[in-house]
């Protein structure tokens, strides 16, 4: 009896069976003339191919369904499938077994995923008779959980690709008949064998369809089972995790202060979004108290700030103008002062220039009278040689007086150089006396 139950259940738990069913439904109305739609019977019922495909299909949509239902059922009953709350001191691994037999509630029967997940996880406690990994196995059986949640969607996988290949296989034999029909006498009638060609491409146009609504189908429904296994994740980590006494803390007061710490901790975070809302409240406050304040004290500083400024600027322009002025009288008087500089300087340089002028020719005389001296000294050399030479030295200097005397009365400037030659020539006249 209970054998028969069970093969109850899984016939009626079975895609397959649903699947072919309301297949044979559908294709029963086409049949009886319920469903007359041009398009519904071209596309869905006009091919033997198209029988497969849509029965594929309906398979397929039956699997989807009740994984959908499914995931509704054990989302509702997420909140019926809890452990009472842990003692402060956390549970002994001994009390596994009893929190186990709890468990098993109103979705024994059921492939359930949070029910099978605190059962696996109190059977670990139970089995190693220890909490320490309790933690690491919970993860494993997370990743357990994702992949049989993603093999369950392989007959899914499969009808989306089989479903392609029979409309492409349907395309082929339909053109294949459709030439090998083809004969010379036939030839006049062409319009057949193009509507059975188009019959043909029908086929690859009603899978490529299907499997499209399919693939759609399944992602909609993967996201949303996705979503029912984080919620069973979180909550089995909330139920087992931490809950029980390890080998390193089995008095549990380690686990007390964590507990504790996680209390202090979310205190913390709802005080500190307390005071950061306060602290935002009197920010507005007190912007808007700033803003009318200072909008006042700016002008009534402007208001100060441009008289002072007027004032110190008056000021400041007075203070220039005479300070301009005295530099003007200043440099009036320097430019004076440096123009008459300038003019005694001119009229010094004038005076200078005369007497280099005067010097000069001053010294153009004396040359000329030194050129002169100088050949008459040569003469004079000529002549006492020749007197010298012909006895008559008393004569030449007789004349050489002439000449000194003629001289001086010529140049008074010369008047010591006729001295210097008389003394000079004395004394040789006195040897020769």
């Amino acid at each position: 009896m209970s054998s028969l139950t069970t093969m109850s259940r899984l016939l009626l738990r079975s895609p397959l069976l649903w699947g072919t069913g309301v297949a044979f439904c559908f294709f029963s109305l086409v049949q009886r003339g319920v469903i007359r739609d041009e398009y519904v019977v071209r596309y869905l019922a006009g091919h033997w191919v198209e029988y497969i495909e849509v029965g594929l299909f309906c398979i397929g949509l039956s699997s989807l369904a009740m994984k959908l239902l499914s995931t509704i059922r054990q989302k509702k009953s997420l909140a019926d499938c809890s452990l009472p709350a842990a003692p402060s001191g956390g549970q002994h691994p001994s009390e596994a077994d009893g929190l186990q037999r709890q468990v098993l509630g109103p979705l024994t029967g059921e492939r359930a995923y949070l029910p099978k997940r605190l059962r696996d996880g109190l059977d670990f406690v139970i089995r190693t008779g220890k909490a320490d990994d309790l933690e690491d196995h919970l993860k494993y059986l997370a990743d357990v959980d994702g992949a049989r949640a993603h093999a369950s969607y392989g007959l899914v996988r499969f009808i989306v690709w089989a479903i392609p290949i029979m409309g492409f296989l349907g395309t082929v034999i339909g053109i294949t008949v459709a030439i090998a029909n083809l004969s010379p006498t036939e030839l006049e009638n062409i319009s057949g064998v193009v509507a059975g060609l188009g019959t043909a491409f029908d086929t690859t146009a009603t899978a490529l369809g299907l499997s499209m609504v399919l693939m759609f189908t399944q992602f909609v429904i993967e996201r949303i089972e996705q979503g029912l296994l984080d919620q069973v994740d979180e909550q089995a980590w909330d139920s087992l995790a931490g809950r029980f006494q390890t080998d390193g803390i089995a008095d549990g007061s380690a686990l007390a202060v964590a507990r504790l710490g996680d209390a202090v901790g979310k205190s913390s975070a709802r005080l500190i979004e307390a005071q950061t809302q306060s602290w935002q409240e009197l920010q507005g406050v007190a912007s808007n108290s700033l803003e009318s304040m200072f909008g006042g004290l700016g002008e009534r500083l402007q208001e100060t700030l441009s008289g002072s400024l007027d004032e110190t600027l008056g000021s400041w322009k007075e203070s220039l103008v005479e300070a301009h002025r005295v530099l003007a009288n200043e440099r009036d008087g320097r430019w004076e002062n440096a123009g008459q500089t300038m003019a005694d300087a001119a009229i010094a340089f004038e005076k200078q220039q005369v007497a280099v002028a005067t010097q000069s020719a001053a010294l153009e005389k004396v040359v000329a009278m030194l050129r002169e001296i100088v050949s008459m000294e040569q003469k004079l050399e000529s002549n006492l040689n020749a007197v010298t030479a012909s006895g008559r030295f008393e004569e030449a200097i007789i004349s050489l007086s002439a000449a000194t005397q003629l001289l001086a009365a010529r140049s008074p400037v010369l008047a010591g150089s006729q001295q210097a030659l008389l003394a000079e020539d004395d004394s040789p006249i006195e040897k020769v006396a």
